[in-house]
């Protein structure tokens, strides 16, 4: 009986810390939530002066269609590219700096 009243004991001791990480990470939330108004912030921004938005949209309208698609596609595959390997290629240039000194 004593040896399952101890492990119990553990086991409530595990879900009390998970728990707990679990709490922590709710109390973090409101830093998104402020990081997101903010970038709402600058649609407010961008809706008091139209004028800004001007220039990018002719210079859309000015490229063709296509050629935009083609572009965003590119950007996107590079993107995950540099996102995948920005790990490697840190650690190979730190080897690399810390080599030469």
């Amino acid at each position: 009986m004593t040896k399952r009243k101890a492990e119990l004991l553990v086991q409530s001791a595990l879900l009390r810390e998970k728990l707990a990480v679990e709490a922590l990470s709710l109390f973090q939330m409101p830093d998104i939530v402020s990081k997101g108004l903010g970038f709402l912030s600058g649609f407010n921004k961008i809706k008091k002066n139209p004028l800004v938005v001007a220039p990018v949209i002719l210079t859309l309208l000015a490229l063709r269609p296509r050629r935009i698609i083609s572009w965003a596609v590119s950007a996107t595959v590079l993107f995950k590219t540099w996102r995948r390997f920005k790990p490697v290629l840190s650690f190979v240039l730190g080897f690399l700096a810390r080599r030469k000194k």
